[in-house]
């Protein structure tokens, strides 16, 4: 089994289903920093917009279990940043980046579908990221709650209790009747009254603009 951490999870977890959950590494000129990600095909990785916003040196994908800079990875092509996407305005709404890779990641990949509208998120909720944890960036599979739609912004609410820096663009599934569907990614996690709860950009909104 693949070295990962689970938490809030009590039945044992096949990792192998979940090797699309990527690292993607961004070098600025204010140091190397992480963020998760997720392959919907063989040359395309999705990440959150505010990791690759600003000046960007040199951005990596690693497909391993746990980060280490040393692995094996896989270069870019290009990267593009949802045209929506405003940092002033918003770290949340339409946060997200589309990738592209110079060459295919393994034909052992797993993809899973983007659910194709918001009235069909009904089931259990995964997250999977790379955050810090224990001083490592290990895939972590968290179950958070649900607790909104947010139609005008686009967005899926969750209640989150583990959500660590470097989580930031990692995938959010639906286990539905033996099937799971991709449905959003994590963006932004805010401290309130009512608890520590995300905001995370549903993928269905965007359909068309994530298979140009």
């Amino acid at each position: 089994m693949m070295a990962a951490t689970t938490a809030c999870l009590a039945s044992p977890i096949d990792w192998d289903n979940f090797n699309s959950s990527l690292i993607i590494e961004v070098t600025r000129p204010t140091g190397v920093f992480t963020c998760s990600g997720v392959a919907i095909n063989d040359s395309t990785v999705l990440t959150a917009a505010h990791c690759l916003d600003g000046e960007i040196l040199k951005v990596k994908v690693f497909n391993q279990s746990s980060y280490n800079p040393q692995d094996t990875f896989w270069t870019i092509s290009t990267f593009e940043i949802h045209p929506a996407y405003d940092v002033k305005k918003s770290n949340y709404q339409a946060d997200i980046a589309k990738i592209k890779l110079t060459e295919k990641l393994p034909s052992t990949t797993i993809f899973f579908p983007i659910i194709k509208r918001d009235d069909q998120i009904m089931g259990k909720i995964l997250r999977l990221g790379f955050g810090g944890r224990s001083n490592k960036n290990i895939r972590t599979l968290v179950t958070p709650e649900y607790r909104d739609i947010r139609k005008h912004e686009n967005t899926l609410e969750l209640e989150d209790h583990f959500s660590f820096s470097g989580d930031s663009g990692g995938p959010i599934f639906i286990q539905n009747q033996g099937q799971m569907y991709l449905v959003a990614l994590h963006s932004t996690l805010s401290y309130g009254p009512e608890g520590k709860f995300s905001f995370n950009p549903l993928l269905s909104s965007h359909r068309q603009w994530l298979e140009n």
